[in-house]
């Protein structure tokens, strides 16, 4: 079974945590920075899910460190807090994790991205770039539309499949495409690709 290292002072975020998980992996935790950093000199993990605030510091420290490990530098990192926002997701994202979640955690979603995470590790790098995008998808009935604020990209389709495949090869090519009419929207979801390029 996957090892998973938890890393969270608080006993009902712990407790939160084994039933997110279970099914999944077994869960080893860590209640301090400290704590983390003896656990990862012991064992190897598959998958490291960090708090962002401690006593001693942030994340940011664990990350650095583990990024730095010839054992575990290959590891997938999840941040996760309650004051997850556009800035501190940069912060992490740029020190080496792997993805960012916001507190209350969407069970359904987390567990997709845990699972993601355990059936394809990668790490961010200047060898291995990845784009990693937030897009708006919406229905009307020309199609599926979806739009990339960050990049001024649009693409349409007739389904959400499609569409995605068509937003993931524009941005593997970073070219701009622009929509016609949208009509009236509906059934409006956010999407976020990461790609590696």
């Amino acid at each position: 079974m996957n090892e998973v290292l938890y890393v969270e002072d608080s006993t009902t975020a712990q407790v939160l945590m084994k039933k997110y998980l279970e099914g999944i992996a077994s869960l080893t935790l860590a209640p301090s920075l400290d704590a983390a950093l003896q656990a990862l000199r012991e064992r190897r993990f598959n998958l490291m899910i960090a708090d962002y605030n401690f006593r001693e510091g942030n994340s940011l420290q664990l990350i650095q460190h583990v990024r730095s490990s010839p054992v575990h530098h290959q590891m997938p990192v999840i941040v996760i807090s309650s004051s997850m926002d556009a800035p501190m997701l940069t912060r992490i994202l740029r020190a080496g994790a792997n993805d960012g979640q916001a507190k209350p955690l969407r069970v359904a979603e987390f567990r997709a991205v845990v699972l993601r995470m355990l059936a394809a590790p990668y790490v961010r790098s200047l060898d291995h770039p990845v784009i990693d995008v937030t897009c708006f998808q919406w229905r009307t009935h020309l199609g599926v539309h979806e739009y990339c604020p960050e990049l001024n990209l649009m693409v349409t389709g007739s389904t959400r499949e499609e569409v995605v495949d068509l937003m993931c090869a524009a941005l593997q090519q970073h070219c701009g495409s622009e929509g016609g009419s949208m009509g009236n929207t509906d059934d409006e979801i956010v999407v976020r690709h990461m790609i590696h390029s």
